[in-house]
């Protein structure tokens, strides 16, 4: 009958291995979870401020449609939403950008079939706003998109169109 004896001295070097493991992996999950709270669940859209702004009036001057982009995350983990506000022209747009009511479309970023962006977005009257908006994005799985068809004030109607 033979034993194995292990030495105490490897025995005690295991188990401060053992320790050394676990401390590594509690620090990068700490480090995941405090990376994932600073760029997704602490600053949402709403407290951030966009990365892109562009502004179409209504052809009274009334209203104005404002697209708004959120982009960021590099190469790890990259996002782009997009966000239409309609709102009267006498509210700012830091003001606007405050009040989710004014929101008649959001969406993750894309672009059309002929690589233009996406959405396409035009005033046809003083009431009517017509918003195309590019489907292809759903090629690689579901995608959440919000659509309002009548802005907040009741007076601004809202023309979808999805196209590839």
């Amino acid at each position: 009958m033979t034993y194995n004896v292990v030495p105490i001295h490897t025995t005690k070097m295991l188990r401060g291995l053992k320790k050394a493991v676990a401390l590594a992996s509690s620090c990068v999950v700490v480090a995941t979870v405090a990376y994932f709270f600073a760029h997704n669940g602490a600053a949402s859209k709403e407290e951030s401020k966009p990365d892109g702004l562009k502004s179409l009036t209504s052809p009274s001057g009334q209203f104005q449609a404002i697209l708004l982009t959120w982009a960021g995350g590099g190469g790890i983990s990259p996002y782009c939403n997009e966000a239409l506000l309609v709102t009267p022209s006498s509210k700012s747009q830091q003001q606007a950008e405050l009040e989710k009511r004014y929101e008649v479309y959001s969406s993750e970023c894309g672009e059309f079939a002929d690589h233009s962006p996406s959405p396409k977005i035009t005033w046809r009257s003083d009431d009517v706003l017509s918003v195309t908006f590019s489907i292809n994005t759903t090629a690689a799985g579901p995608t959440n998109v919000r659509l309002k068809k009548i802005d907040a004030s009741g007076r601004v109607r809202i023309e979808f169109e999805a196209k590839e």
